[in-house]
């Protein structure tokens, strides 16, 4: 059945996520990237590459700002937490968007759209 009849109207696009404060909702790119590349060079990269890689860009700065301040006050610790939290998380998106489905620039783990 053809939906754009003359005189219909398109149906409105869907919001966007955290009352639009966070950005727009970020589909598979093509090719999808790899959720292992994306888990290690978040690993590897203050937490943070594989955010930018994915489109979750303030996700990515967060990770970077926290992980560059838990340098000097913690030691280093904080600093590898938010690596191997973010390299869990990074890795999860990527895979869901390599799966079809959409993340938000804010979802963590298995939280989908």
């Amino acid at each position: 059945m053809d939906t754009n009849l003359p005189g219909s109207t398109p149906p409105p696009p869907p919001p966007a996520l955290g009352g639009g404060t966070g950005g727009e909702v970020i589909h598979s790119q093509q090719p999808p990237k790899d959720p292992i590349l994306i888990g290690v060079l978040n690993l590897l990269v203050g937490g943070c590459l594989g955010y930018f890689m994915i489109g979750q860009k303030l996700k990515g700065i967060a990770a970077l700002v926290i992980w560059v301040i838990g340098i000097p006050f913690t030691c280093g610790t904080l600093s590898g937490l938010i690596g191997i939290v973010a390299a869990v998380d990074g890795y999860l998106q990527a895979q869901a968007l390599q799966a079809g489905h959409p993340v938000g620039p804010w979802t963590f783990f298995q939280q989908h759209l």
